[in-house]
Formats: C-alpha cells, sequence, structure tokens
C-alpha cells in the first residue's frame, strides 16, 4: 500500500486519455514551473526537493535573477504555488517566507481535496493553492 502522497502524485500522473498530466513523478525545474498567463507563473511544489529549494526558488521570482549565461529574468508580478499531500508544508513555507520578507502579499488560500482515482480504488487527496502578488 502506498502512502498518501504517493497515491496523489501516481493519480495526477495518469491523465485521461489525450489530456496532458498536471504533475508527474521527477519533474524538471522548468516543468515545475510555467508561466500559463504573462505575469503569473505558476509554481507546483513536490517532495522531492527540500522545502528551502522553494523557498529560495520563490523569492528569485520575485526579485529576478541572472542566468549562468548572463541572460536577465525579470522579477513576475503574481506567483500561484501549489502541492499535493505532504508537499503542502513545502507550498506554504514558501508562500510564509516571501510574505515575512515582504517581498509579497498572499491574496488567495484556495483547498481542496479532489478525488483521485488508483488502482479503481476512490480516494481524497488533500491540495492547497496560494496565491501572491509581488509588492
Amino acid at each position: 500500500r502506498l502512502p498518501l502522497s504517493a497515491h496523489c502524485i501516481s493519480a495526477f500522473s495518469r491523465a485521461p486519455q489525450g489530456a496532458a498530466p498536471r504533475i508527474r513523478l521527477g519533474m524538471t525545474a522548468e516543468e515545475e514551473t510555467k508561466e500559463t498567463t504573462p505575469g503569473i507563473v505558476d509554481m507546483k511544489v513536490t517532495t522531492k526537493k527540500p522545502p528551502t529549494f522553494y523557498i529560495r526558488s520563490a523569492k528569485s521570482f520575485f526579485t529576478g535573477v541572472e542566468t549562468e549565461g548572463g541572460e536577465k529574468k525579470e522579477p513576475v508580478n503574481e506567483l500561484s504555488i501549489s502541492g499535493l499531500g505532504d508537499a503542502i508544508n513545502a507550498a506554504v513555507a514558501a508562500a510564509a517566507a516571501l510574505e515575512s520578507e515582504g517581498l509579497g502579499k498572499i491574496t488567495k488560500v484556495e483547498t481542496s481535496y479532489p478525488g483521485m482515482t488508483t488502482n479503481g480504488a476512490e480516494r481524497g487527496c488533500p491540495r492547497i493553492m496560494i496565491r501572491l502578488v509581488r509588492k
């Protein structure tokens, strides 16, 4: 039997036929953060990396960074951080760190318990989505 977080991730990794999966095991950093709307970045937090990685990553989105190649990445205006199961703690830690350092303000916190089908059994999986705007 898999732990709850494994059920959540494996259920999301199997998307309906023809649909792209939202979360997969072993995502790259580029896949974890996507800009679907200009100026708004979606950061999907997993348990594969420590919370400090996501805190550092979230800070860099609001401060802007310079890549190794000398390319300047501008700060984003809005960041959406989401986590499933055991990754909720890392998502909350990243959002709280941004707000406590005065880089961003939490504008919306949404929780849900979507049903996941794993091996024919329907189970719920806790989910959190935190939206922040840059100060």
